[in-house]
């Protein structure tokens, strides 16, 4: 094996020191080069990453004190959230005005989502099992398949390390919310692994807006276990396994009196293994199952189901040029109260990928065959290049096509379903510069994305159809710098979500988007604040219900006691901004929150 600039050596690298590559977070890091070393952009492990992706650290997400996914996501740029409510209420991806079945999440390499509904329920995803999230916007298409118009998002489950290492958090705050979590993770340099449990409950808001004041309370149980070993310097096998349990009091959008109550259970469960046959071919074989279970008191049971096979193989010709030759096999099942006019397809793909450097050029290129079951064969690719203009600064240029397929709901289900949908195709080109001088990196992306046959449920039946065209324009720019010892990161966003025939805008999907985060370590204390501004959108296809734009800001504070234990506490939504996402429906009031915890 290569152990200087090669890929497979890299890889290696990677879990070795699964921290420092954690640390390369281009938009919240100020101290990060323009290389950023990356798993999911380019489907392998690469420094020369061309697509505007952001890596979120679990150092971040203790700094920024954020509790629960969807708050998360939506302080990164190109990316917005629509909650029905508070905390674990149903919540919506927007990424880059795309609809929210647009992005593909996974869990560990493990896709997870909801046949029926299309998209994952990311309320449900307990934030202390993360160890980082690497976001990529634009289509990925050509390398995952469906789903990935948007973007793709990675969420990486805590990772074991040398030695053993026990921790443990304990907070609470406003409107009786309450965390507890704790693990343990250890390891020796054939093995790693981490164990760990997290509990989370809220008596909540009173999530519809009408007369209807009752508190809706949630709660969510977790657990998750990493667990890597060596067999040789030339194999390694992994399994990863998450298991959230959540129970949800909601209010109906159709009942003004109305209280509901559900059970959750998001699962995933993957194995992995990669054996270097040779300086030139590494093996990988991966194979999971996520699972998405629902019981709703009043509307019955679902039970989705995604199995998931794949081997790729990554060919390392040289040091700069990495070949990924790759086959997916899946399944999704459904099962439940509710019975489907089909409840079970597969789809089979075959991928290539090249990702290379010459001199001062870099490119990735892919191209992938899907067969499916239900609508048939697809083929998409993906074209990226970057070049150096001088030191620390790269122009980049990028185009892609999409698709996604009907979901179960949309095409099988017996009330509400609309049998002769297509699936919708995208096209999509992008112009960037990324630049990185002293002590400030900054990225500047401007992008066009058309969708044919978009899937849009209109009120008042909300029965699926397709829009003819739909345009999507807009331009993102993220800078982070650090000034008289103060972190410093910022992003915003411009975007024009359009339905061609009637020129009206997406719903739910705001044209502009901030973030501002600002935080000093001094000593033992550290202090920051986030102010985030979303501008107005609107609830429906036809543009008549406006939803009014608002800014939040963020404050929070920490201590370290002593080596092992720091003392935190944070206040959101600080001015108690009243504002709604999803007509109708409440948003979290001013909340405190406090924290201890224990990390040796």
């Amino acid at each position: 094996m290569k152990h200087s600039h090669g890929h497979f050596a890299l890889r290696a690298a990677a879990r070795l020191t699964i921290a420092a590559i954690a640390a390369s977070s281009f938009s919240i890091n100020a101290e990060e080069s323009l290389d950023s070393i990356t798993v999911t952009a380019n489907r392998m492990p690469s420094e020369n990453v061309l697509a505007a992706t952001t890596v979120i650290t679990r150092s971040d997400i203790e700094r920024l004190q954020i509790t629960d996914l969807p708050t998360l996501l939506s302080r990164q740029p190109g990316v917005d959230i629509a909650t029905s409510g508070g905390i674990g209420k149903q919540s919506s991806i927007f990424m880059r005005g795309t609809n929210s079945s647009h992005v593909l999440v996974l869990v560990d390499g493990v896709k997870w989502y909801s046949a029926t509904a299309g998209s994952p329920a990311i309320q449900d995803f307990p934030v202390e099992q993360i160890e980082r999230v690497e976001i990529v916007r634009g289509p990925r298409s050509g390398l995952y398949g469906a789903e990935a118009i948007g973007g793709v998002i990675q969420i990486f489950t805590r990772k074991g390390q040398q030695g053993v290492t026990p921790y443990a958090k304990v907070s609470y705050g406003s409107h009786d919310s309450k965390q507890v979590s704790a693990g343990v993770s250890g390891g020796n340099e054939q093995t790693s692994y981490n164990l760990s449990f997290n509990h989370q409950s809220t008596d909540g808001i009173s999530s519809i807006k009408l007369n209807n004041p009752d508190k809706d309370s949630y709660r969510n149980n977790s657990a998750s276990l990493n667990l890597d070993h060596n067999f040789s310097d030339t194999f390694n096998v992994g399994i990863n396994y998450l298991r959230a349990e959540g129970f949800n009091d909601y209010d109906s959008g159709f009942d003004s009196i109305g209280r509901y109550k559900e059970e959750s259970v998001q699962q995933v469960i993957g194995f992995k293994s990669q054996l270097d046959i040779n300086d030139l071919w590494q093996l990988n074989v991966n194979i999971s199952e996520s699972r998405d279970q629902r019981d709703d008191f009043t509307y019955g049971a679902t039970n989705t189901r995604h199995r998931f096979a794949s081997v790729s193989n990554l060919l390392e010709l040289n040091d700069n040029h990495v070949v990924n030759i790759g086959l997916d096999y899946s399944v999704d099942d459904v099962d439940g109260d509710t019975t489907y006019n089909e409840d079970s397809r597969d789809n089979k793909a075959a991928f290539l990928s090249w990702n290379g450097k010459a001199n001062k050029h870099n490119w990735l290129l892919s191209a992938r065959h899907d067969d499916n079951e239900a609508y048939g064969t697809h083929n998409t690719g993906t074209a990226e290049w970057g070049y150096l203009l001088q030191e620390g600064l790269k122009f980049v240029a990028s185009a892609g096509t999409g698709f996604k397929s009907p979901t179960f709901n949309d095409l099988y289900h017996p009330f509400g379903s609309n049998p002769d949908l297509k699936h919708e195709e995208s096209k999509s080109f992008g112009l960037g510069l990324m630049g990185s001088v002293e002590n400030i990196n900054w990225e500047l992306h401007a992008y066009q994305t058309k969708i044919d046959d978009l899937i849009v449920a209109n009120a008042p039946f909300y029965i699926p159809e397709n829009v003819d065209k739909a345009k999507i324009k807009g331009i993102e720019f993220e800078v982070s710098t650090v000034v008289a010892s103060l972190d410093i990161a910022a992003n915003v966003s411009f975007l024009k979500p359009e339905d061609e025939t009637t020129g009206n805008i997406l719903a739910r999907r705001a044209q502009r988007l901030a973030n501002l985060h600002a935080d000093k370590q001094w000593g033992a204390w550290s202090t920051g604040a986030s102010w985030k501004l979303r501008g107005h959108s609107f609830d429906d296809a036809a543009n008549t219900t406006r939803l009014g734009g608002y800014g939040l800001v963020d404050i929070r504070a920490g201590y370290q006691l002593d080596r092992d234990w720091q003392l935190q506490a944070s206040v959101s939504n600080l001015f108690d901004k009243e504002y709604q996402t999803v007509n109708n429906y409440n948003s979290l009031d001013r909340t405190a929150m406090l924290t201890i915890s224990y990390k040796p």
